[in-house]
């Protein structure tokens, strides 16, 4: 019984039937965990790295990013791997899937995209990459995936924040497609 209540569970793409269902709450509250200590992590390292440009002593540099990299490494990577491996048991123990709906589709993009190359800057593996890229000229969008990910400036945390906003606001709202419905919409609903 319980099984075939896990196996049904997002049928209709909102993942709104879990009434009793404890396997879904306990993998529910493990998600917004993990998801809370990589969301939480990522902006408190915006928020480090502001601290690092603010200043000028060399040594306060070195502890803050050894303060920056202890974050990312038991708070950040956690929080993702944590979201993933919950993800996996929802796409593949339910019937949500790993690209049905295009909310989910969007959170397993923006998820393995930030493993992946979390994974690279976190080690020295992305800063060489760029390295041998730039005498060649291009080093421009691994620079850019770089801003993404480790922020250094007001304008690339403004970036990572929108990315983290999209996450949370998508598994909000879920849409199930990411087109608008010609039907009954109007501007007044947009608020125009």
């Amino acid at each position: 019984m319980l099984n075939e209540m896990v196996k049904k569970y997002g049928a209709k793409g909102k993942g709104l039937s879990a009434h009793d269902n404890v396997i879904i709450k306990g993998m529910k509250a493990l998600h917004l965990l993990a998801a809370t200590a990589w969301a939480g992590g990522a902006l408190s390292m915006q928020a480090l790295s502001f601290l690092k440009l603010s200043s000028a002593d060399p040594a306060f540099a070195a502890l803050v990013g050894q303060c920056l990299h202890f974050v990312d490494t038991w708070v950040v990577m956690p929080g993702l791997a944590g979201c993933l491996l919950t993800g996996l048991f929802y796409s593949t123990c339910t019937s949500i899937g790993f690209f049905k709906f295009a909310w989910i589709g969007y959170k397993w993009l923006i998820s393995l995209c930030a493993g992946f190359w979390g994974t690279v800057f976190w080690g020295p593996w992305g800063d060489a990459w760029i390295g041998l890229l730039a005498s060649r000229g291009l080093d421009g969008p691994l620079r850019f995936v770089r801003a993404c990910i480790l922020p250094e400036s007001m304008r690339e945390g403004a970036l990572q924040l929108a990315i983290i906003l999209s996450m949370c606001l998508i598994s909000v709202y879920r849409p199930l497609s990411f087109r608008f419905r010609s039907q009954g919409w109007t501007h007044e609903d947009a608020g125009h």
